[in-house]
């Protein structure tokens, strides 16, 4: 079965070794969020190497917008969101098609906040056929960075999708692209806000 992985890039070209060793085999979608020349070339070589999608975006269009950039070039029956900074080890395309079925989205980390359990972003995958009928990610309503993925899991459980937590032989360098961003986490607080109001008027209609 074809998995597509889509990643969101911005600089950081020091993790395309482990990156590319992690995602052998799959349909690679990589968009660039305006990195500087000297990674960009790097990165550009590491996907051209791998046969895969760049997209090439001149400022950062933040994570959201590009997951959903990626989703339109996206050709397997699994598509799976991943960030740069994670490591697969041996078996973790295998595990992702075996695990994923239709009907529900599935990845490493189940949290829970404000009562709402949702997939961390950073590894997230569903049958290409679950993220057109959620319409992607929302790149619109929130600003900046974060609770996208707590919206998406938000969404998909209305819909009646299910939130699957699955154990992929996988390592998360927590934080280690967005801890470098100037800024990251200026919008999270009001994103959170932003978030708890949707899901109050959902609950109220």
């Amino acid at each position: 079965m074809k998995v597509s992985i889509v990643t969101p890039w911005l600089n950081h070209s020091e993790l395309c070794p482990v990156y590319e060793r992690s995602v052998k085999g799959a349909q690679v979608i990589v968009v660039d969020n305006g990195s500087i020349e000297s990674h960009k070339w790097a990165i550009l070589a590491m996907v051209k190497h791998l046969g895969g999608v760049y997209i090439r975006n001149e400022e950062n269009r933040l994570f959201a917008a590009a997951n959903n950039q990626g989703l339109e070039q996206a050709t397997g029956e699994i598509v799976l969101f991943m960030n740069n900074d994670v490591e697969c080890r041996p078996g973790f395309l295998d595990k992702v098609a075996a695990d994923v079925k239709p009907g529900g989205l599935y990845g490493p980390s189940l949290l829970v906040k404000h009562g709402l359990a949702y997939l961390e972003g950073w590894c997230i995958a569903a049958y290409r056929e679950v993220w057109l009928s959620l319409k992607g990610w929302d790149a619109e309503y929130y600003s900046g960075l974060y609770w996208e993925d707590n919206d998406l899991c938000w969404r998909a459980a209305q819909m009646g999708y299910t939130l699957n937590e699955v154990a992929w032989p996988v390592y998360h360098y927590n934080n280690y692209t967005s801890g470098n961003m100037p800024g990251a986490m200026d919008k999270s607080a009001e994103n959170e806000a932003k978030f708890l109001e949707r899901v109050r008027a959902g609950e109220a209609a």
